[in-house]
Formats: C-alpha cells, structure tokens, sequence
C-alpha cells in the first residue's frame, strides 16, 4: 500500500504543474494515507426509499435515530459516527459555515444552527432536542433540500467498535444523487450494503442506479440484503434469495454476488424492548447477529483493497484529467501551429524586397520635389550675379578701371553670393527628401504592422516566465524610433552637404579649382564643363519608368582636355588669377569695344561657374537621396531581421511546448500503464479475499 502511495505522490509531483491543482491533488492523497490509518470501518447503505434504509440503520445501531419518513428531496449523505453524545455538524448548500448542535448552551431557534433553519423555512418551528433537529434536517421538504453535508455523531456501542456507516441518498431522489453515491463508494466506503425490499426484488430502476453509480470493481464491493423478510412466507425465502441473486447477476454482470436477507423492524423491535410481531420476526431477529457479523467480516476483507482502490481511482482521476488536459493542449498547440503558419509572411525576402523598392520610389519622389525646388538655382544665380558685373563693367570709365573690374571686382561678385547657395541647398533638400523619406517609413511601418498585427492574433500564449514575445505593436515603435534616430543623423550630415556631399568639393568650393588650368582668351570654348570638374552622373530607367539617378555610374564620359597656356604665359591661380589674365589681356582704349569684350568674356566665365554650381547641386541632392534611401532600406531591413526573430521565436517557443507536451504524454502513458499493474495486483488481491480460504492482507 505504501508502494502505490508513493507513486501516486511521484505522479503528482511530476506532472501537475499548477500549484492550486497540485494542492488538492496532494490534499486527497493525504486523505487516503489518512484513512489507512484510520481502523474504522465503512459501511455505505443504499436503496430505494421503499427499501427500508432507516430502519436498517436503526437496527445497526440498536435505537431509533433516523426518521423513517425521509423525503426524496434529500440529496446529502449521512455520517453516522461515534461521539461522545448524541450531536450533529451540518452544512448547507451555498454556505460554507459548518454548525454545530448543540452549540454550547444555545438550543433551538436560539442557536447559530436554528437561526440557520429559520432563514431558511421562517415559519419553522425549531425543536430543542437534538433528534428534533435531526428530524427536520432529513423530514422536511423545507429544509432537507438545502443540506450538503450531515454527519450525525453518538455513543451506540456498534459505532464505538469502529462502525461508520453512510447513508447515501435514495436512489430515486433528485438529480445528484447518483454522483453522491459513487463519491462515497469511490472514496470512503469498505463495503455497500445494497437493500432491496422483499415486495419488489431487485428492480430494474436500483439495477440502473448501480450501472450508472459504480463501475464494476464498486460493484464487487457490495452485498446484498433483502429487507422485510418477515412478510415472505417460509417456504419462499430460499426461492426468493436465490431469484435475487440470478437477477442481480445478470442485470450487473456479476458472477458472484452475495445477498442476504434480512427483517429489520424485528431487529429494532427486540434491541428498543418492543414485542416482536410473530414467529417470523423471532426468527430473522435471531440471524441477524449472524448477518451482521458476515458484515463485518466482509468489511474487514474489503478494507485495504478499498482503501488501495481509493488510491487507484485518484491516480486514475488524475490521469484521466491530466490525458483530456494534455489531448486539449495538443489540440490548442495544432490550432496555433496553423494560425502562425496563415499569419506569417510567407516570404518574407520577396515582400521586403517589394517594400523596398516602393520605398526608394518614395524616396525618388522626395528627390525630384528637390530638383524642382533648386534646379534653376543656378540660372538664377547665374542671372543674378550677371546683372551685378554687367552693372560693375558699364561703371568703368577708363581701362584701367575695366581692368580693375575685371581683375577684382567681378571675382568678388561671382564669390559673394556662392556660401548662401549651400544652405539654401541644405534647407530645400532636406526639406523635399524627409517628407518623402517619412512617406516611405509610413507605408512601411503600415505594411509590418499589419502583419505584426497577423502575429499577435496568432500569438503563443503560453510562454516560459522568463521569456518575453515582443508583440507586433512593440516591434513596430522600436523601429520607428530607430529610423528616426537614424533619419536625425542624416539630417544632421545634410546640414554640413556644402562642405562634404559633392564629388567636386563644398558648392561653390570648385571655382578656383576649375579655373586653376582654365587658359587665357581665345582658348578652349568654355562654358560647358569646366577641366577639373566630374562630368555629371548619367541616368537610367527605373522598375517603374520613373527617372532614377545611376548611383554608380559606369564609364561616365571624359572631361574636357586642359590646352596648356601659350609659351612664356604662367598662369596665375584660381578665378582670381583667370580672371587677372583675361584683364591683361586687353590691351585696346576703345572702352565701348572694351566693355563688349570684358562683358563677353566675363559672361562666359559665369558660364562656367554656373555650369560647375549646377552640377554641384545636384550631385548634393543625390548624396542627400543616397543617405535617405540608404536610411529607409536600413528601416525596412531592421523591420525584416526583428519580424523574422520573431516569427524565429515563435516556432522555437512552439517547438518547445510540443516537446514538453510530448514528455508529458510518453510520462502519463507510462503512469497508466504502471496504474493498470497495480489495478490488477489489487483486483487479485479482491480475488482471493472473495474466496473462503482468503486471508487478509
């Protein structure tokens, strides 16, 4: 026996996971280990109302203790048990106060249990004896209905010597009683002493009873008693037992059934000093010490196998309700398993790519709002800064002043107005490329969260304490706060695009590079691309026709070839320098003829450097469109990588409970297989205890 409670407890320890569960698990397993140690004995008594059972339990007792009148409605079993005096302990349905009777010196309606009953039945006369109460408990249609628990304690010699019997509710009560009886049969009773009465023998409704009640190992723990033998004539009491027993056997399936019989009223009458009724009545009064000594020889055969098939039917129990647990969580988990695999992105590199390439549109789109914005800068510029020098060259009254013009002022001019163009370059530009930038984090935030929201609905529910499953919301702002971190730090470099963004230098820092080669007057033709500088990017057809930017163009085009200066002329640096030569260069006093020629050439100067500004800016916006894409491609691949840890961690979430899962199922089938050999050592045990050579173990 303590065998089968170690493995139950080892049982219990290794699968039951939730504590309040565990605790009752563990609760009733002391109860067992409690009730092995208990050496009562427990007699559950069940019948039909018309059967007789108070009057059998009277005679058990040797008194009058239970009204025979209890009513159908009474749907609680009954403890009767041995106490000092005669006293009760009672609870009610809905309440989980246990009262007491007698309860110090309060009695009757003055007591915690009488104000119980008037709440109850308010016009209910509340007795002041104890038997009264009892009366009412089990009596009265106003009050026996509310009962959930009776245990009725007193000093009769038989309970004294370890009896305890339990009346179950009559088998024709209302709905419930059939769980009570089974209940009481599975946990607590030694032995069922089965009553059906001599008019009406073993009825088809009790047979039901039983076959819904107990499972055929409870039914092995009956007897049979025929109750009001003393109305069967003599010559039919062996006709009629043996009819009994036939029909018993064959309504339960039972091959061996034992049934007696049994005139209970005469028992009662002869203990309470009333006479007896007749011949009859004599005769069963006198068997019934026989009767009721095969009883207890009964019970103490059955008595540890009943407290060892207490123990199998929890361990059953527990792994009948962890098996319909375990098949619902594999169920749940095959549920979940299909909702990840309908909730995820099925290809995730294909729908970033899709999204990427949406968002460089978007970005593109920036780019273009940004050429329109400064495109004709330098033209304007360009207009701007040649009004000036064409005001400048007109003042000049003599060729020295033109020369000075040329040689100072126009330098001055050209220069004056280049530091503002990069910032309003840097304010255009940054201006035109973030709204498309935060147009592309805006679609591609709501394309992610879309699918995150896909994940949360499919979400493993069940986690480890110590893991945490971002959710697709989450997710979603840690990589908006990460792009918007990285777009501040580009903005942060487009601030400074005038001193770093351009293949040629700062805009406007190239103009004493182009020229530092450029040859004097009648040299070259200039005003296309100046020698030193890059010749501007080529451009390609994107996905989707619109014009995008080669970032890295291929064979671009040479610049054109720098024409030394003529033999014996050092050039001098820069525009200054440029513009110092074409200054000495004009020799001739005809000031209208020399003004046509400095504003020629000096147009043609401002040719070139507008040429070269342009070129500058736009090189600044497709550095300023190549940190913006390359931010939003970063954004897209940071949603991609963290969606993809998730949905990682998902499935190794999953994969983990299905292991447990599978550990648990390879541990409880192991269990039932070990609880059947059990079963089968105890039902051998009942085997050879049934027999009358049988020992008690």
């Amino acid at each position: 026996m303590s065998d089968h409670l170690e493995f139950a407890k080892g049982l219990v320890r290794r699968t039951v996971a939730d504590r309040d569960r565990l605790g009752g698990l563990t609760a009733r397993i002391r109860a067992v280990e409690e009730r092995l140690r208990d050496d009562r004995y427990y007699l559950a008594v069940i019948g039909e109302f018309s059967a007789g059972k108070s009057t059998f339990i009277n005679a058990l007792l040797g008194q009058d203790l239970l009204p025979t009148s209890a009513l159908r409605t009474t749907a609680a079993a009954t403890r009767i048990t041995h106490g000092p005096e005669f006293a009760l302990q009672v609870r009610f349905r809905n309440d989980g106060i246990r009262y007491m009777y007698p309860h110090g010196r309060t009695e009757g309606a003055e007591s915690p249990l009488g104000r119980m009953l008037l709440h109850l039945a308010p016009y209910l006369r509340v007795p002041r004896n104890t038997a009264g109460i009892l009366a009412l408990l089990t009596a009265d249609e106003r009050i026996a209905p509310h009962l959930e628990y009776l245990e009725v304690r007193h000093p009769a010699t038989p309970l004294r010597d370890g009896l305890v019997i339990i009346d179950t509710p009559g088998t024709n009560a209302e709905v419930g009683h059939t769980d009570i009886t089974s209940d009481v049969m599975r946990s607590e009773a030694d032995l069922a002493a089965v009553l059906t009465p001599s008019a009406a023998p073993a009825s088809s409704s009790l047979a039901d009873f039983l076959t819904e009640a107990l499972d055929p190992g409870l039914l092995r723990r009956c007897i049979f008693l025929v109750t009001k033998m003393d109305h069967v004539e003599d010559d039919e009491h062996d006709d009629l037992l043996n009819h009994v027993r036939r029909r018993f056997a064959r309504l339960l399936d039972l091959d061996d059934v034992v049934v007696e019989g049994v005139a209970a009223d005469a028992v009662l009458r002869r203990a309470t000093g009333r006479p007896l009724l007749g011949p009859e009545q004599e005769y069963w009064a006198d068997l019934f010490p026989g009767t009721l000594a095969a009883l207890r020889d009964q019970m103490q055969r059955q008595r540890i196998i009943a407290v060892s098939d207490h123990l199998l039917r929890l361990l059953e129990d527990v792994l009948g309700e962890l098996g319909t647990e375990l098949e619902q969580a594999q169920g749940r988990l095959a549920q979940e398993e299909e909702e990840l695999g309908q909730a995820r992105i099925p290809d995730l590199a294909a729908f970033a790519q899709r999204h990427t390439v949406r968002a460089d549109l978007l970005v593109e789109s920036g780019a273009e709002n940004a050429r329109r914005a400064v495109g004709a800068m330098a033209a304007q510029w360009q207009q701007y800064t040649r009004r000036s020098i064409d005001t400048a060259i007109d003042a000049a009254a003599t060729p020295d002043d033109m020369r000075r013009v040329i040689r100072t002022d126009v330098p001055d001019l050209i220069r004056r107005d280049l530091p503002r163009i990069g910032d309003v370059v840097q304010s255009a530009v940054t201006a035109a490329l973030a709204a498309g930038a935060r147009e592309a984090e805006a679609a591609v935030e709501a394309a992610f969260e879309a699918e995150y929201a896909k994940l949360d609905q499919a979400a493993v529910r069940v986690v480890r304490p110590n893991v945490t499953v971002v959710s697709g919301t989450q997710l979603a702002n840690n990589a908006l706060l990460a792009y918007e971190s990285n777009v501040s730090g580009v903005t942060q470099q487009l601030r400074a695009v005038r001193q770093q963004a351009t293949r040629s230098g700062p805009i406007g820092s190239g103009v004493d590079q182009w020229f530092a080669s450029m040859p004097p007057p009648r040299g070259p033709l200039r005003g296309t691309v100046p020698p030193n500088m890059p010749p501007p990017a080529p451009r390609h057809s994107g996905q989707y026709g619109a014009s995008i930017p080669d970032r890295n163009p291929v064979n671009p085009p040479q610049a054109l070839p720098v024409v030394p200066p003529p033999p014996g002329l050092q050039p001098r640096g820069g525009l200054g320098g440029f513009a110092a030569r074409i200054a000495d260069s004009m020799a001739t006093t005809d000031m209208p003829a020399l003004r046509n020629h400095a504003r020629a050439e000096m147009h043609q100067t401002l040719q070139t450097v507008a040429t070269g500004l342009a070129l500058q800016i736009g090189e600044a916006i497709e550095a300023a469109t190549d940190h913006y894409a390359g931010t939003v491609r970063d954004h897209v691949e940071q949603y991609r990588a963290t969606y993809e840890r998730t949905v990682a961690e998902m499935v190794t979430e999953h994969h983990r409970r299905e292991a447990i899962l599978a550990a648990r199922k390879t541990l409880l089938q192991d269990a039932s297989r070990q609880t059947e050999r059990r079963r089968a050592t105890v039902n051998s045990q009942r085997e050879r205890l049934s027999t009358r050579g049988g020992t008690r173990i």
